[in-house]
């Protein structure tokens, strides 16, 4: 298989996953993120996409999923992650993923941020999404584009 040739195995692993089936909708659906990603593949310079480490990924990250009963169906029955299952959660999950980086501590977790919320000390990626649910209480629109953008 050539770096040009899409790896069915892994699709049919990501699609497996996230619960999607393409068979019955009888086309495959175009994403332009898909075909975003595939622009800046072909015509990067900085950026290499290795096939190998991508597949072994995705299959480690499934793997450690199925052994922790991971799923989309068990994500919203966490304390902190919501439990709409509209708009609000996607720009939820949207902007916590863009900031969720920032929250890896370099140390034990004990010695990095933490967020006080509901009673609870939270820390690593739970202080992330603790602050964001706080100030969704507290009224302020975190996770709206359109608050986010005013000045």
């Amino acid at each position: 298989m050539s770096d040009d040739e899409a790896d069915l195995d892994l699709l049919a692993l990501l699609r497996e996953s996230l619960g999607l089936d393409f068979q019955d909708c009888g086309s495959t659906a175009e994403l332009s993120v898909l075909n975003d990603a595939e622009y800046i593949y072909d015509n990067s310079v900085d950026v290499a996409i290795d096939y190998g480490g991508t597949k072994a990924a995705a299959a480690t990250i499934w793997a450690s999923m199925q052994k922790k009963g991971c799923s989309r169906q068990t994500w919203s029955e966490h304390d902190l992650h919501p439990k709409a299952k509209d708009e609000s959660t996607v720009d939820f999950i949207f902007t916590m993923d863009l900031l969720n980086f920032c929250f890896w501590p370099e140390g034990p977790s004990e010695t990095g941020y933490a967020v006080d919320y509901r009673g609870e000390r939270w820390t690593g990626y739970w202080s992330l999404v603790a602050a964001l649910q706080r100030a969704l209480d507290e009224g302020i629109e975190m996770t709206s584009m359109f608050s986010i953008n005013r000045p």
